[in-house]
């Protein structure tokens, strides 16, 4: 049985192994030159960094069996981190007592804010929620006041046009993601491993090709057309026949590969929407402050989210640099996602400024902008309704996508937990 795995990001390379472990055997396409996807990276100052911030959280087993099977265990380090808010200035919402104090609430919206998490996880079927928007559900549980005050802001800036849209499923996910890496104290512990995740794709790398899987980076798939009783995949640099395929993109893309599918499940796989991300890294000479992740809900500062990756691990890993990223959500029409590197870090640097009114744009060392058009599903009420199956209607094609872990969101972890699934699916239907 040969099987083709289109797409090399942790979903992919993670079937492809499990695939090629049960006899299978794989070829691996990816259309960079390097394996990852959205978790891959690039070097600074000899160290392997990500392009797109990444972290795990104490809950995200599959991720950290995959690092154990694979010898890294001894890498991956839990640190305690800060989570901050700016509106007006910088609030610090990391333990329960910053929570008292946060000043642009009245007391008891402070404590019903604070309870979200709580009843977040108190909640045993989210089936009920798909009936609701985050914004309903929000307001219903916290009041009309933290709604528009806290989190209208950061929905706007993390959907835009879109926030108001957004399932209670979503946000049921992320609070109770966030609150189950909460230890004592009620402080948030993450995962990184030391050295970089570049290090698990690496490993991962080698573990296909010591199974014999074909990698066949920086080509990417054109079309996939049925033959006989399998596929010919197509490429820019030739053809080959399959029994069987797997996707791992984008639904969207997808269906461009495969306009022979019925139409009707072909404009399901299109009405899934992603918002793309543009993803600034900063490598200063002085670090910023000590908090890891802020928030930012003022809606007229075009990022979303400052990560100071320095403040979870530390700035002689990266010769000294302090490393901050920068993330914008957008459509890919948006003017901030369309402009040169050089002009989209020059426009960011007042904000930074206005945020940290002590910065001084001569820290600025380097760079580097990344840019990823399909970052994040668009999850409106009832998207199970929408979620197409693993199974496409062609016997032995198969789609697993980050669009396809609803409800959970997308990330590291359930990337390489559906890459096992799927996998476990096609040897559970012959695929051997």
């Amino acid at each position: 049985m040969r099987i083709a795995v289109v797409g090399g990001g942790l979903t992919g390379m993670s079937a492809a192994l499990a695939l090629s472990e049960a006899g299978v055997r794989v070829s691996l396409f990816e259309r960079d030159a390097t394996l990852g996807g959205v978790a891959g990276s690039f070097e600074v100052n000899g160290t392997l960094l990500e392009r797109f911030y990444h972290h795990i959280f104490t809950s995200d087993t599959a991720i950290q069996e995959m690092i154990a099977r694979l010898g890294l265990s001894s890498r991956l380090e839990w640190s305690q981190t800060n989570t901050s808010y700016f509106a007006d200035r910088i609030y610090r919402l990391s333990a329960p007592l910053d929570l008292v104090l946060f000043r642009p609430l009245p007391l008891i919206d402070r404590l019903r804010m604070g309870l979200l998490v709580f009843q977040a996880r108190m909640v045993r079927d989210w089936r009920p929620l798909e009936a609701q928007t985050a914004r309903q559900w929000l307001t219903h549980l916290a009041g009309a006041r933290v709604y528009h005050d806290v989190w209208a802001p950061l929905m706007r800036g993390k959907f835009g046009p879109y926030a108001d849209e957004i399932s209670a499923v979503w946000m049921w996910n992320k609070l109770k993601l966030r609150g189950s890496s909460r230890g004592k104290g009620m402080r948030e512990s993450l995962g990184y491993l030391r050295g970089g995740f570049g290090l698990l794709i690496e490993a991962m790398t080698g573990a296909l090709l010591k199974q014999g899987v074909s990698i066949k980076s920086a080509t990417p798939v054109e079309r996939i057309e049925q033959h006989g009783g399998g596929f010919v995949v197509r490429t820019s640099v030739g053809e080959e026949e399959f029994d069987q395929v797997l996707v791992t993109v984008a639904p969207a893309l997808f269906a461009d590969m495969v306009p022979w599918l019925p139409g009707e499940y072909l404009e399901r796989l299109r009405q899934i929407r992603y918002l793309a991300n543009v993803c600034v890294i900063l490598s200063l000479e002085r670090g910023l402050s000590e908090v890891y992740w802020l928030n930012i809900s003022d809606n007229s500062i075009p990022f979303v989210g400052l990560v100071e990756h320095t403040n979870l691990r530390r700035p002689a890993e990266y010769g000294g640099r302090h490393l901050v990223y920068l993330s914008r959500y957008c459509d890919p029409d948006d003017m901030y996602y369309r402009m040169s590197d050089h002009d989209l870090v020059q426009a960011y640097l007042p904000h930074l400024q206005r945020i940290f009114p002590h910065f001084r744009s001569d820290w600025l060392v380097q760079s580097y902008v990344w840019r990823e058009r399909y970052a994040q599903p668009v999850i409106a009420m009832h998207y199970s309704e929408l979620k197409p199956p693993f199974a496409s209607p062609a016997a032995g094609l198969w789609l697993c996508s980050m669009a396809q872990v609803y409800p959970e969101d997308r990330g590291m972890n359930y990337a390489v937990d559906y890459g096992q699934r799927i996998a476990g699916e096609i040897l559970a239907q012959g695929g051997k």
